[in-house]
């Protein structure tokens, strides 16, 4: 449908691209309303359980738009919570005893220490003192291993809570917000469908600001500026909105080929954007404009 919009954009365009009054300063163009369509997209993947979101429905930005099925999901994370838990007592377990077998540790180094001292004194036998570094080696072979045990805990309790973040993150995907406020243009999906990663659900536009493109001819783009107002004519009303020149292209183009004519052929032209302030919801997307712009002052 929306090809179908650009194309009657562009044949309004071979009416008028940049058609100008002289005597009065005043630019005119033809244009079709459009707006900024934000596509909302399963990042989960699974069953869609529920479309809460219907066509032409207005939505407020984070509220609930879909659910898609979560139960295994859910099922993980308090598996993953009861293995953490697990581990956060085995943590506690496995410090206390890092901290008795530094104790031991340190103890039995200052008795090697001493009888290593005495030794050298012949105040103790040889025997007395390797039975005294046998005790000491041990406990030092204790301590390391406890140091060891506490740093496989840590690690374990690191690689689960990652796991857990990542399986919250996909729980929080499951239910599918909206990124604006707006209306539902269309839905893509239904419930009971699967659906995967990127799975296009339903597209959303804030109508409340449309926008139309123009071509303004070379010649005539210095009498128009950014910020600039227009006046904006509904096709086959009176109605008129005021409008401001949001967007000039820097590049020029030729005019495009499906409004091509002998005469303009080779002109150039530059693309530009009225926005309008469309509360009022007067104006649709598709809807054909008159745009007047007001020369600008030089």
């Amino acid at each position: 449908m929306k090809l179908s919009y650009i194309a009657a954009a562009l044949a309004l365009m071979l009416i008028c691209i940049g058609c100008s009054t002289e005597d009065s300063g005043t630019l005119t163009f033809t244009g079709i309303m459009d707006t900024d369509e934000v596509r909302v997209s399963s990042q989960s993947q699974g069953i869609l359980r529920t479309l809460l979101a219907q066509e032409g429905a207005q939505v407020v930005k984070d509220s609930q738009l879909a659910v898609i099925e979560s139960d295994k999901l859910g099922y993980q994370l308090s598996t993953q919570k009861e293995t953490i838990s697990e581990l956060d007592h085995a943590y506690e377990a496995a410090k206390q005893q890092l901290e008795a077998a530094m104790a031991e540790h340190d103890n039995a180094r200052r008795r090697y220490e001493r009888f290593r001292a005495l030794l050298d004194k012949d105040a103790v036998t040889r025997q007395q003192a390797d039975d005294v570094l046998t005790k000491f080696r041990a406990a030092r072979a204790n301590r390391d291993a406890a140091q060891a045990n506490l740093a496989s805990v840590k690690s374990k309790q690191a690689q689960v809570r990652s796991t857990m973040k990542i399986t919250e993150e996909q729980i929080q995907d499951a239910s599918v917000v909206a990124p604006l406020s707006g209306t539902v243009l269309v839905t893509y999906a239904e419930a009971g469908e699967f659906v995967g990663p990127g799975t296009p659900l339903l597209d959303i536009a804030d109508l409340s600001t449309l926008w139309t493109k123009i071509y303004i001819a070379e010649e005539d783009l210095p009498r128009i500026k950014l910020g600039q107002n227009a006046e904006v004519h509904i096709d086959g009303t009176e109605e008129t909105l005021q409008g401001t020149i949001t967007w000039i292209s820097s590049e020029s183009e030729f005019t495009p080929k499906t409004i091509l004519t002998e005469e303009t052929r080779t002109s150039l032209v530059y693309a530009a954007k009225v926005t309008v302030d469309n509360s009022s919801g007067i104006l649709k997307i598709g809807m054909p404009v008159v745009i007047q712009i007001e020369e600008a002052a030089q």
